[in-house]
């Protein structure tokens, strides 16, 4: 088998790290880059005898990823976030092809199931995605826009793999909210860089549009009413997402322009 390193980055992770450094004791290494947590994830993860790289990601968490990246000695990488967890059926895959010819190959997509609040959701966009985590060390970078995913520069060498990786996204609604906050900041933080500016043009579109529209988008044509009251909480937050977004925009402007 091909030597494998596990690669993830952290920040106050200490109630989901725990699962997650479980599910790959089998990997050959675990690189952990750590965002300064102030809480147990780093005491945890070295009971896991991971090798640990302590950095400011400064509000760009995909550096991190890349500096795990950068710092494993595997020649291929699986690259994971502090609450997904390999499945075990994953697990055996991911070892039958690291032990098989992967010549022609640089990666493979995993099929992602994701949770909230302890249900895998099914509706609001949020069934079973296909993601580049596992690939040939120089092969994927994390893009460092917070939208973005890893690829390949020829798409062609990566397969799918069939059994899942399970996403734990959210725990709590306190949880969420804390990511919430960080995530709609480095939002705000993105449309600034890219010379978004919120005005009298486009105050409806931001504040009241896009924000309905995407919660009826995830809410009906994403079948969000399927998944209960998590299916409407998230069609609802979704569209909060945006609006917080613009928000934290035009009092950013008022900063600039007091």
């Amino acid at each position: 088998m091909m030597k494998l390193s596990v690669v993830i980055a952290a920040k106050n992770e200490e109630k989901n790290i725990r699962a997650c450094l479980e599910a790959v004791k089998w990997a050959d290494e675990v690189v952990i880059v750590d965002d300064r947590s102030t809480d147990r994830t780093v005491e945890i993860c070295r009971e896991y005898g991971a090798r640990i790289v302590i950095n400011d990601a400064g509000g760009s968490f995909h550096k991190n990823k890349n500096l795990g990246l950068d710092n494993a000695s595997g020649e291929w990488l699986l690259s994971l976030d502090a609450d997904e967890v390999v499945s075990p059926g994953l697990k055996d895959e991911i070892i039958a092809r690291l032990s098989s010819d992967l010549t022609g190959l640089d990666g493979f997509y995993l099929p992602r199931d994701n949770y909230f609040l302890g249900k895998r959701i099914t509706g609001c966009g949020w069934s079973s995605d296909y993601i580049l985590r596992l690939f040939r060390k120089g092969a994927a970078k994390w893009p460092l826009d917070i939208h973005d995913v890893p690829s390949l520069a020829d798409a062609t060498r990566a397969v799918r793999l069939e059994n899942p990786l399970i996403h734990n996204s959210y725990y709590s609604l306190e949880q969420y909210f804390e990511k919430f906050n960080r995530y709609t900041t480095r939002l705000a933080v993105e449309e600034s860089e890219k010379g978004v500016r919120v005005g009298g043009a486009n105050f409806v579109t931001f504040f009241l549009l896009k924000p309905v529209f995407w919660s009826m988008r995830k809410y009906f044509f994403q079948k969000g009413f399927m998944d209960g009251f998590r299916g409407l909480f998230i069609s609802l937050s979704s569209g909060l997402v945006i609006f917080v977004t613009y928000a934290k925009l035009w009092e950013k402007q008022l900063n600039e322009n007091p």
